[in-house]
């Protein structure tokens, strides 16, 4: 028979909310029409609120209450995670509801010694996500489904104590109907031992079938069809704050923890990203959507989280903000990002890595690349292009002679106001008839009284020009 393990986690919600340890406070999770509390916290539970109890209850007993409603979408997308998480260890992985995850162990102990180191494993593996769950063994999935929701917590692979503990249940935990619940109980069925020492023949006449395939499945004598867990191609993680922020400095540790998530999951799978979108949960208002993005492929989470912090240095909020999410849809594999193993590098950062900087903290329309252009204005002989993608461009020995040029040239052209001296030149430039902007200059290079080094130009009418600067 299989061996089954399944971890019940019974407050997820409430455990993926964010919390700082310094500033704890009670907090529950209501569901239902009725507002009653579905998940509470240590701190909740010892200023005297109990599960089951009505909101106006839990309010008047505790008057400092944070309150969230439960969302059914997002503890899906949080178990969801947590199998991903597992699905290193564990090949085999169900999602089981909405607060359950079943794991089959029988072929995974081929890689373990036992049972107890490869709980182990998975013991430190959920330790990092901070989720609070109960567990069992179990030789049918519904067994171990119903042991570890009883909090059995045992790792126990007897198969007849581990019946023989099934068997002290109570039947209204089984998962049947309610009327077939009550015609157990009306006959005098109590606990599930009980309903185990009926043969499967007579349970076949005294009830129907499908109890008899119910307790044919629990006790492992009938095939149980489970749907293992595939993990997504993409990255989406959503957190909700514990309380809102006005300021988003104060994001900086919530958003720490996706990217650390982040850099898990691509390191698990050997992939890097360029982009990241980070969408910002506003009280009554539209969420905010960025776009942080890295000319070069990066995992790091500090890396992004110094990106981040520039593009929220420059983002305002027309709301509290009450959740962020981070989403990742496209990934570039390390091997396209290798250069040179002989290439120089000058610095600690490379040239992509400056410019996902500056893209960050003035916008990526501020950074713009610069690449020649075949045009003999100097106002003309560069065009913009997009940051890194100019190539080298083969000349002939005519065009390689070395020029004269200055780093800068003025964004206008001023007239030349003060005396100079004449250095060297002239260089005539006489281009630009075929498009309407013919020129016709005599440039010099030449050094002003302060020794500043200068390029200026004539025009055919003896007018004199400063058009660049010398560094």
């Amino acid at each position: 028979m299989a061996l089954w393990l399944y971890l019940h986690f019974p407050q997820l919600q409430l455990d993926n909310l964010y919390h700082h340890e310094a500033q704890r406070q009670p907090t529950i999770i209501v569901a239902g029409r009725g507002h009653s509390v579905v998940q509470l916290n240590s701190v909740a539970y010892d200023a005297g609120i109990r599960q089951g109890m009505g909101l106006g209850a839990a309010a008047a007993t505790c008057s400092s209450l944070c309150v969230h409603e439960y969302d059914e979408i997002q503890t899906k997308q949080r178990l969801a995670e947590l199998a991903q998480w597992l699905y290193l260890n564990t090949a085999e992985i169900h999602l089981s509801g909405t607060t359950g995850l079943l794991l089959k162990v029988s072929g995974m102990l081929t890689m373990y010694r036992d049972i107890t180191e490869y709980w182990h494993t998975l013991r430190a593996r959920l330790h990092a996500q901070n989720v609070c769950y109960h567990f069992s063994l179990g030789y049918s999935p519904l067994a171990a489904q119903l042991l570890a929701e009883a909090k059995f917590d045992a790792l126990c692979e007897d198969s007849k104590q581990l019946e023989h503990r099934l068997g002290r249940l109570p039947v209204s935990v089984l998962g049947l109907p309610d009327k077939q619940r009550q015609s157990l109980k009306r006959v005098g069925i109590q606990s599930v031992q009980a309903l185990f020492d009926i043969p499967m023949l007579e349970l076949g006449k005294r009830f129907n079938t499908e109890l008899v395939h119910y307790v044919g499945r629990l006790r492992g004598k009938l095939h149980h069809p489970v749907t293992f867990y595939q993990p997504p191609e993409l990255f989406e993680r959503q957190l909700t704050l514990l309380y809102e922020l006005e300021n988003l400095d104060w994001l900086a540790k919530p958003l720490c923890k996706l990217l650390i998530q982040l850099e898990q999951f691509l390191k698990l799978r050997n992939k890097l990203t360029k982009s990241i979108q980070i969408t910002l949960l506003q009280r009554d208002s539209d969420p905010l959507m960025l776009e942080v993005g890295s000319a070069e492929g990066e995992y790091r989470a500090d890396k992004w989280q110094g990106l981040c912090q520039l593009v929220l240095e420059r983002t305002q909020l027309v709301a509290p903000l009450q959740g962020v999410s981070l989403a990742v849809t496209s990934f570039c594999e390390p091997d396209e990002l290798s250069t040179d193993l002989f290439s120089e590098r000058c610095g600690t950062m490379t040239a992509a890595g400056l410019l996902a900087v500056l893209q960050a903290k003035l916008g990526e329309s501020a950074v713009q690349g610069i690449k020649p252009s075949a045009d003999a204005r100097p106002e003309l002989a560069t065009t913009h292009c997009a940051p890194l993608t100019s190539k080298t461009q083969t000349y002939s020995e005519a065009e390689l002679e070395p020029m004269l040029r200055p780093n800068l040239l003025l964004p206008q052209i001023l007239p030349l106001q003060q005396s100079v001296t004449l250095v060297q030149g002239p260089e005539r430039i006489c281009t630009g008839w075929w498009d309407g902007h013919e020129v016709e200059r005599d440039y010099f290079i030449a050094q002003d009284e302060s020794k500043r080094w200068l390029w200026v130009f004539r025009d055919r009418q003896q007018r004199w020009y400063l058009h660049g600067v010398f560094s």
